[in-house]
């Protein structure tokens, strides 16, 4: 199997390796073929864009083939758009009076 893109994970001390989010083998019973799927979640060195990387690879006594396909966004964008789309719920403690928070 192809050895993970290092383009997106951070080295050193406080290496922090891709979430995976999904990953599948599947052989067919009529080939000797693996099929391997995965898809990770993962950031840049800098942490300035958060990538998702969809792996596929086919392999089989004779070939593997493989293709890998990247996406990434700026960090910044992607809260932004959390915080404009995404359901807002707040909490806080059962002592503290309600407070006038913009949504």
């Amino acid at each position: 199997m192809k050895v993970l893109n290092g383009s997106y994970i951070t080295e050193g001390p406080s290496s922090a390796r891709p979430l995976i989010l999904n990953q599948r083998t599947t052989a067919p019973e009529s080939d000797k073929s693996i099929l391997f799927q995965e898809t990770c979640l993962g950031l840049t060195g800098d942490q300035s864009q958060i990538v998702l990387r969809r792996y596929f690879e086919h392999y089989g006594p004779d070939n593997a083939d493989w293709v890998e396909y990247i996406h990434a966004i700026p960090t910044a964008e992607l809260v932004h758009w959390i915080m404009r789309h995404g359901q807002l719920r707040i909490e806080c403690s059962d002592n503290h009076a309600t407070l006038n928070v913009p949504a």
